[in-house]
C-alpha cells in the first residue's frame, strides 16, 4: 500500500460502496465519481492552484502516473463540478468523519462537548453573480462548526457573504453541546433557541446591553491562575432588560490591557476561568480558516458555480481530516517501537514537570503568551504544519513503510 492509498483509505471504502450508484444517478459515463474525487484530493495534497495546472499534472507528472492517475480532458473534468451534486461529497465527508476513533483532549472533555462556530469571507470573481456581497465586490462566507474535543471540522456550508451566521448556528444545534462564538452571533432570540434545544452558549456580548444583576458570584479559577495582565474580574447572574424571553444568563467580565471582555453563558457549572478559557479557545477555528486559506490555497477555486464551490469545500474538509488521521496513525505506530517508548516516557515526565510549575509560569506572561500556553496541548497530535505537508507531498507515491511513518512523525 502506498502513502496516498493509506491517506485515502476511509474515502476509498466509501467510494467502493457508492461510486457506481452515484455515476448512474448523475448520468456520468465518461467521468467517474471515484476518479473525480480522488483527483481533487490529490490536487489539494499536491497544492495545485488551478484546474488547468491539475490537468497538466495528470498528463506529465511521474508521481500522478505512479499513483495510477490517467489524463482527463479539461472540459470533461470541469463538467464534474456541475454533474455531481454536493450531497454526495457531504456523504463522503460524513463517512470519513465517522471512520476513525479520533484522539480527544481529556481536559476539554471535562468541560463537556464543545463546538466552536464562526464564519469567514472568501473573495471571489466579480462574474460570480450568485455571490453578490457589495456593488463592487463578490464574496463567499464559509460557515463552520469545529469540534474542540477532537479538533476537527464537523459542519459547514458555503453561502453568499451576507448570509446569516445566526441562522447557520440555529440550524446545527444539538442537545448537550456548548457553542462558543464571537459577539456577532449573540441575540436574545438565538439565546432562547439554544435554551429550547437544551444546548449551551459561551459568547462575547456588547458592553452597552442594559441588564439587572440578580446575584454576584465569586470569581473562581480552581487550581489555575490567570496572568497578572488580566484585571477587573467579575462573575454575575443577570437578566437583560430588553430580553422578552426573560432568560437568566451568567456574565463573566475581565479586562486585558486596554480591552474589556464580557462573556455571556448559560453554563453555571464551570469556573470563571473555564469560561474565559473556552472563549480563548475560539481562536482555534480562526487558525483553521487561516490554514484553509493560506496553506491549502483555499482562495484559489477551480470552479465558480455555487455547486462547484461547495464541492471544493467538501474536498478541502475531507483532506483536512484525512491528513489529521494519517498524522495520528503515524504517531501511534511510531510510539509502538522500542526506540520511541523511552522518548515517550521522557516526554510524559517533562509534561508532568511542566504541569507542576504551570500556575507559577502563567502569572508573569502576556495575554498572547497565555493563549499560546493553554493551547500547547493541541500542538503534538493536532497541528499540521507546512513542513509536514511538504513531506507528505514528497512521500505520497512511496510505499507506506516505517521510513515514511518515521518521517511523518518527526515533522
Amino acid at each position: 500500500m502506498n502513502t496516498f492509498e493509506k491517506l485515502t483509505a476511509p474515502l476509498n471504502a466509501f467510494l467502493k460502496g457508492k461510486d457506481t450508484q452515484i455515476d448512474e444517478e448523475s448520468d456520468s459515463r465518461t467521468l467517474f465519481f471515484s476518479d473525480f474525487v480522488l483527483k481533487l484530493v490529490y490536487s489539494v495534497v499536491m497544492q495545485i492552484s488551478s484546474l488547468r495546472l491539475l490537468i497538466s499534472e495528470f498528463q506529465t507528472s511521474p508521481t500522478a502516473s505512479a499513483l495510477g492517475f490517467s489524463a482527463t480532458a479539461y472540459s470533461t473534468f470541469r463538467d464534474g463540478f456541475s454533474r455531481f451534486a454536493p450531497c454526495y461529497f457531504k456523504k463522503a465527508f460524513l463517512h470519513v468523519l465517522s471512520s476513525y476513533n479520533w484522539m480527544r483532549l481529556e481536559f476539554i472533555d471535562e468541560m463537556g462537548l464543545i463546538k466552536l462556530v464562526d464564519g469567514s469571507l472568501f473573495p471571489t470573481l466579480r462574474s460570480m453573480d450568485w455571490a453578490d456581497y457589495k456593488k463592487t465586490k463578490k464574496s463567499i462566507r464559509l460557515h463552520l462548526e469545529f469540534d474542540l474535543n477532537r479538533m476537527i471540522p464537523t459542519e459547514f456550508i458555503a453561502e453568499k457573504a451576507n448570509s446569516s451566521e445566526r441562522t447557520f448556528l440555529a440550524s446545527i444545534l444539538r442537545k448537550g453541546m456548548t457553542y462558543v462564538a464571537d459577539r456577532g452571533y449573540f441575540s436574545f432570540k438565538l439565546g432562547n433557541t439554544i435554551k429550547n434545544a437544551k444546548a449551551f452558549l459561551v459568547m462575547r456580548v456588547k458592553s452597552n446591553l442594559k441588564l439587572t444583576i440578580l446575584k454576584s458570584l465569586e470569581f473562581s479559577t480552581g487550581q489555575e491562575k490567570l496572568p497578572d495582565c488580566f484585571k477587573n474580574f467579575s462573575d454575575q447572574i443577570i437578566l437583560f432588560s430588553n430580553d422578552r424571553f426573560k432568560q437568566e444568563y451568567r456574565l463573566v467580565k475581565f479586562s486585558v490591557l486596554q480591552s474589556d471582555f464580557i462573556i455571556c453563558t448559560n453554563r453555571f457549572d464551570l469556573t470563571s476561568l473555564q469560561i474565559i478559557m473556552l472563549y480563548a479557545y475560539r481562536w482555534q477555528i480562526e487558525l483553521l480558516f487561516k490554514f484553509l486559506k493560506r496553506t491549502l490555497n483555499g482562495i484559489h477555486l477551480f470552479n465558480n458555480s455555487e455547486n462547484g464551490v461547495n464541492i471544493q469545500f467538501y474536498i478541502f474538509m475531507i483532506v483536512i481530516i484525512l491528513e489529521l488521521r494519517l498524522k495520528q496513525i503515524c504517531q501511534q505506530k511510531f510510539a509502538q517501537t522500542l526506540e520511541s517508548k523511552k522518548e515517550q516516557e521522557e516526554k510524559e515526565q517533562k509534561q508532568k514537570e511542566n504541569e507542576n510549575t504551570k500556575s507559577r509560569q502563567y502569572t508573569e506572561i502576556s495575554p498572547e503568551q497565555w493563549i499560546k500556553a493553554i493551547a500547547k496541548p493541541f500542538y503534538s497530535h493536532w497541528k499540521i504544519g507546512i513542513h509536514w505537508l511538504c513531506h507528505l507531498k514528497n512521500l505520497i507515491h512511496r510505499e507506506f513503510d516505517n521510513d515514511v511513518i518515521k518521517n511523518l512523525t518527526a515533522h
